[in-house]
């Protein structure tokens, strides 16, 4: 069975029509992940909408630096991954979407997402993705607030 780990950004604050990286998730040399699932939270005073997107990008950004910490019943080693940022504080380069998954989402809300078995996100080794939430428009703290949840396995 793989391992299960979850990656959380805590709470984000994000600027209206600003694109914001929320999660950096680089595969190593030797490794894929598979993305199983995520929760998107957003704190919203007024109604609104949130563009989500997965893209791939050249070089890394600044940000948060976390370890994937492991749950679930297969708890093997660590994740075998590059460097995994959240809530950059400077993007990356070159993000791509390209032909990878994007929504539009209306806020305010909680949205989980659950890959059915079999069709789960895969990500190559050697891949550079981010997930990367752009607000339409956002309320005065803590209403701007974004948490994102990504589960992944390896």
């Amino acid at each position: 069975m793989a391992t299960q780990y979850s990656i959380s950004t805590g709470a984000m604050t994000y600027v209206a029509t600003t694109a914001k990286t929320a999660i950096e998730l680089p595969s190593s040399a030797s490794a894929g992940i598979t993305v199983i699932g995520m929760e998107l939270m957003f704190g919203m005073a007024a109604a609104s909408s949130a563009l989500v997107e997965w893209g791939t990008y050249t070089a890394t950004s600044t940000g948060t630096t976390v370890t994937p910490l492991k749950y679930g019943t297969g708890q093997g080693v660590a994740m075998n991954s590059g460097t995994v940022k959240v809530n950059c504080t400077v993007e990356p380069t070159v993000f791509t979407v390209g032909t990878l998954p994007s929504w539009r989402i209306p806020l305010p809300g909680m949205y989980s997402i659950l890959y059915p078995q079999g069709r789960e996100f895969f990500q190559p080794a050697s891949v550079n993705r981010a997930l990367r939430i752009t607000m339409a428009a956002v309320g005065t703290a803590p209403g701007n607030e974004v948490r994102v949840n990504l589960y992944v396995e390896q």
